[in-house]
């Protein structure tokens, strides 16, 4: 009797400690996919302001280009910056989507996989539009200064090809650094240009899920 009352009680005992455990990695989970969510806002509030920018810019070009449709390069420029706009509220309002379709109830794995897909799409959106900015600055200010009736490529066209050289050079720098950080040899370097791209938010998010993940296996 003594025998089954020690097999009882440390049956009791396991039961306790797993419960105990389920109960300590719930509570470790709940609180690191609380300071995930709350560390994605940023990121949201960012696409919230690119959304409200691009309907700035697509304001602009709308104000600008019907009334130059006889003068090509400044058609040309309001129609870019029109589209650009347009890219930019359609981008940021897919980036929204993602960061909603999260499901913080799921498993860690397909938390993961979400979070995965939103930091794949936000990186290549990113890096298009930054590098766009290369040469979306030129039909940018032709838009501004045409507003004042002033035609700039007619005035001064130099400043807009060598804006372009510029541009042209920028990408092309651009394009080498890249190559020379995705490197076999520099996997930190690579590391830390895909974080930059990511941003704060993703990166971090992805700490705290793998955190959590080794902190159930363990």
């Amino acid at each position: 009797m003594e025998l089954d009352d020690m097999k009882a009680a440390w049956k009791t005992l396991d039961e306790r400690l797993a419960t105990q455990a389920t109960l300590n990695f719930h509570i470790y989970k709940e609180g690191k996919l609380d300071r995930m969510k709350r560390g994605l806002r940023p990121l949201a509030v960012g696409q919230v302001l690119q959304i409200l920018l691009g309907a700035g810019l697509v304001g602009l070009a709308v104000a600008f280009w019907p009334d130059h449709i006889d003068v090509l390069h400044l058609l040309v420029a309001g129609v870019v910056l029109h589209v650009y706009g347009v890219a930019m509220i359609a981008l940021g309002g897919i980036t929204l989507g993602f960061i909603a379709r999260i499901d913080h109830s799921a498993p860690v794995l397909v938390i993961q996989q979400q979070l995965t897909a939103l930091r794949r799409f936000y990186m290549r959106t990113n890096l298009w539009l930054g590098l766009v900015w290369w040469f979306m600055w030129i039909p940018l200010m032709l838009v501004l200064i045409g507003l004042a009736n002033v035609d700039l490529y007619k005035h001064a066209a130099t400043v807009v090809w060598y804006g372009i050289a510029i541009g042209v050079a920028g990408l092309l720098l651009t394009w080498v650094f890249h190559r020379w950080s995705r490197n076999p040899s520099r996997p930190g370097m690579a590391r830390a240009v895909d974080e930059s791209i990511a941003g704060r938010s993703i990166t971090k998010a992805q700490q705290f899920l793998d955190e959590i993940a080794q902190f159930e296996q363990d």
